[in-house]
């Protein structure tokens, strides 16, 4: 691979407790049909997408605590960017402060820990916490969104943008 090649390839993590909606959002990004049936996520699994110049390499790490502590290590390791997806309850957010603390012993400064905090679009019927109310909690830049529905897809594509845009200032690829 070209040197050129590599400046390109990004590695994206999802990480976060089971049944957040990690696997939801890497098919959201991916494009891929999205069901509404809940399929545990063993070990990780792996997507490849492109974005505009940048080829990013999604790691969906399983969210059970027998790979979260045993495996993450060895997967957040070279992460470009963390997305630490909650389901935004009380209790998964506060779960998900330790995954935040957890991730930060193996990336550097320049790896943006970025929360989602997801299935916004239960807040009001199941007493879910809103984004900015996730956000004041986790003290990093957190976004809402319903990776369920695929028009949610442009948004999460931005975010996503912005990201790899300080990226390839960092990498010289952009003035």
């Amino acid at each position: 691979m070209l040197s050129s090649e590599i400046d390109k390839l990004a590695k994206v993590s999802l990480i976060g407790y089971p049944a957040t909606g990690k696997t939801t959002l890497a098919k959201l990004l991916a494009q891929d049909e999205i069901d509404r049936l809940y399929f545990p996520t063993h070990g990780l699994d792996l997507k490849t997408i492109k974005v505009d110049n940048f080829i990013l390499r999604l790691w969906d790490l399983g969210g059970q605590q027998s790979y979260l502590k045993t495996y993450s290590k060895d997967y957040l390791l070279g992460s470009d960017i963390i997305f630490v997806v909650t389901d935004s309850t009380p209790r998964n957010v506060l779960g998900s402060r330790e995954l935040i603390n957890y991730a930060c012993h193996f990336v550097g400064k320049e790896c943006p820990i970025i929360a989602i905090a997801n299935k916004q679009d239960l807040v009001k019927s199941e007493g879910r916490m809103d984004y900015k109310r996730v956000e004041d909690i986790l003290h990093i830049k957190t976004y809402g969104l319903t990776a369920i529905n695929p028009s949610e897809r442009l948004k999460m594509m931005n975010i996503v943008k912005k990201e790899l845009n300080k990226i390839a200032i960092r990498r010289r690829l952009k003035e």
